[in-house]
């Protein structure tokens, strides 16, 4: 386990209009802002259609599985970190019949409303690396991304 401090120098409230990828348009507000490093603190609102993924076991290599879902759906909150200019989302929505949540990925469709509020940091660099997290069944290495800090 490791950690760092770092201060936020600015923070963003995004809007997501109807219609728009919710995670295309985070990544295109990032890069068009130059946020290198940052968490994504909090985000709201609804989708008309959502894709997502998670894993679906506990061994190595990791398996994901991934779902497409429309209609209206309640986005009740998402977080995550940008860490060189990549985002890593996770975020929970319910329908009716309940909640469930996941990795967000495009195909995530503003229904009426998405606004989501990142903290950009300052003094230092968040980055993923990727190094040896486990060993498979056959003792092989199963290489994973890890937080660095800089």
């Amino acid at each position: 386990m490791e950690g760092r401090s770092y201060a936020g120098s600015r923070f963003w409230v995004v809007r997501i209009d109807p219609g728009e990828d919710v995670l295309s348009s985070l990544k295109d507000f990032v890069r068009q802002n130059e946020i290198r490093s940052g968490v994504v603190i909090s985000g709201y609102g609804t989708f008309s259609k959502v894709r997502l993924h998670w894993v679906e076991h506990d061994r190595f290599p990791t398996d994901n599985r991934f779902e497409e879902m429309e209609g209206g759906m309640e986005l009740m909150s998402m977080n995550g970190i940008i860490a060189d200019g990549d985002i890593h989302i996770h975020f929970t929505a319910s329908t009716p019949e309940g909640a469930f949540g996941g990795h967000l990925e495009e195909g995530c469709i503003c229904y009426v409303l998405v606004e989501v509020c990142i903290a950009e940091l300052e003094g230092g660099t968040l980055r993923r690396e990727t190094v040896e997290i486990a060993e498979d069944e056959d003792g092989n290495p199963v290489m994973g991304p890890r937080l660095a800090f800089d």
